[in-house]
């Protein structure tokens, strides 16, 4: 059965014979957008552009894949002196000969002749690499080649992933707290701010100390991007639009995830990678401070009423809808919500929950509240371990690089069309445990393929892949769903923690050299 439209003059009347405990304020602002236009030519320009800005931030988030890729080096051995080399032999080939074939990082010490060394064989002494790198940067650049991240030092690779996501950790809590209290629009924009600025800085870190304490506030500023943008698009649509947009924005990340690949590939050196993925973002964010506005539903629960009627008489505006007497509206919203608050306070003694400042600690004072919330928590801990595992490990994987990158990110725009799809028919909870299963099923059948054969488990990483997408977008939805306007932005927040804990350790437990698609049990 359709539910029917709320109206303001029953509310009035509601709210004066003290009705109040039937209605919200949440209710009263979905009809407000309704009558400027749930979904109309404002919303529909918000979501082009927000779909544009998710596609770039996805191009310059998942830099992490290509920027550490390992890069070919030879060791030098100690006391290593080039002008000693034997005659009619390169200082390449000559690396080559006296590096231990089965240790990489290990050289065999070098005895000298006539003021020449000699070559050494099997029987040789060896000594670890210790006395430095060439590293082979003709056809490719990373961190690894510019900070020498090789040997002992290789775990540091992994280590700048980890700090990346404390970053984005600490960005959720913060961005959680700030983004309720102060507005979703203006912590958007200083995250922006400091993102693009992590970004350009640590192009040119003269250390690796520098590099990693940049992409720490990298990703703290990150949380704050895409979270607040992703918000106040949902919060300036009417609701029956949330779930098509929730697809609509994954997809366009997914989208971004392919651009990288072919730009990766055209640019092999790190630093132009990283620059030209960046650059878009000034103009992007001068786009964003000029025409975006503040989320209304945020700005009416805040009690900003004279802020709401600003934005959402543009919004109505732009709409054709401002014969619907908007500002009324939020003026009889605002007097109504004065007296149900007086109402309250004078007869009752009690406050309206909706201005209750919440906590943490709110998600788990009632049992159901509180298992509910756990098992978001859980979800949102194993999709990202598996989506974040699969995506970051597929240059490491045999085969071309670019190619697999390219193949585990575009099966992710049919899984979004899929996902919108069945999330329309069938709800949130089934299609959400289903493709939980069906990823989960592909991730397990692959450990056991014989070693060898490439295909068919490259065909189970990608329906894997496709799986783990659909659960990964279907608990970002439902999870912004189950909290109301007032505390949207912290307890979605909360959500993240489990996933950023997770991403933060899983790079460590991913192996290096993989051969084949092998995908371990955690995993699914």
């Amino acid at each position: 059965m359709e539910k029917k439209p709320l109206d303001l003059n029953e509310l009035s009347e509601k709210f004066a014979a003290a009705e109040f405990k039937d209605l919200s304020t949440s209710e009263i602002t979905e009809e407000i957008l309704r009558k400027c236009g749930g979904y109309g030519l404002f919303q529909k320009l918000l979501t082009v552009f927000i779909l544009i800005y998710v596609v770039f931030h996805a191009l310059s988030t998942l830099t992490m894949v290509f920027i550490r890729e390992k890069v070919p080096f030879a060791c030098y051995p100690s006391n290593f002196n080039e002008s000693m080399i034997p005659p009619n032999i390169s200082l390449d080939v000559f690396l080559n000969d006296v590096t231990v074939k089965e240790e990489k990082c290990s050289v065999y010490t070098l005895d000298i002749e006539e003021g020449f060394y000699i070559l050494p064989n099997s029987n040789s002494t060896k000594e670890p690499c210790n006395n430095g790198q060439k590293f082979y940067t003709k056809d490719l650049t990373s961190i690894v080649s510019e900070f020498g991240l090789v040997c002992e030092k290789e775990w540091l690779k992994n280590f700048a992933v980890s700090v990346m996501f404390g970053g984005y950790l600490i960005g959720n809590l913060i961005f959680g707290i700030c983004s309720d209290k102060f507005g979703r629009f203006k912590m958007f924009c200083a995250a922006d701010i400091l993102f693009i600025c992590c970004c350009f800085a640590k192009i040119h870190s003269p250390n690796y100390g520098v590099f990693i304490l940049l992409y720490f506030l990298e990703g703290f500023g990150y949380a704050g991007c895409y979270i607040n943008i992703y918000t106040i698009l949902l919060e300036c649509v009417s609701q029956d639009y949330r779930m098509h947009l929730n697809f609509a924005v994954h997809g366009a990340f997914a989208l971004g995830e392919t651009f990288l690949a072919g730009v990766a590939f055209l640019l092999r050196k790190w630093q132009h990678l990283l620059y030209a993925v960046t650059i878009p973002h000034i103009l992007l964010l001068i786009i964003a401070v000029k025409y975006i506005p503040e989320s209304p539903r945020w700005l009416l629960i805040q009690g900003k009423f004279a802020a709401a009627e600003k934005s959402v008489n543009r919004i109505a505006r732009t709409n054709k809808r401002h014969n619907q007497n908007v500002g009324k509206l939020i003026w009889k919203l605002q007097r109504e919500t004065e007296r149900k608050s007086k109402f309250e306070e004078e007869v009752e003694g009690n406050t309206n929950p909706e201005n209750t400042n919440y906590t943490a600690i709110d998600l788990l004072r009632k049992p159901r509240r509180a298992m509910i919330t756990t098992n978001i928590w859980f979800n949102w801990l194993v999709n990202s371990m598996l989506y974040y595992g699969v995506t970051l490990n597929s240059v490491d994987m045999s085969g071309n690089r670019y190619i697999n990158f390219f193949m585990m990110s575009a099966v992710e725009i049919p899984a979004n069309i899929l996902g919108c799809i069945s999330f329309k028919w069938f709800g949130h909870r089934k299609p959400l445990c289903f493709f939980m299963v069906f990823g989960g099923i592909n991730c397990i059948v692959s450990n056991f393929v014989p070693k060898g054969n490439f295909w068919f488990p490259l065909l189970l990483a990608v329906l894997g892949k496709f799986g783990t997408t659909l659960s990964f977008d279907g608990v970002y939805l439902t999870s912004a769903e189950l909290f109301p306007t007032a505390v949207r932005f912290r307890f979605v927040n909360i959500r993240n923690y489990g996933g950023n804990i997770e991403d933060m350790w899983r790079v460590w437990f991913i192996p290096e050299d993989t051969q084949y698609f092998h995908f371990h049990f955690y995993n699914a």
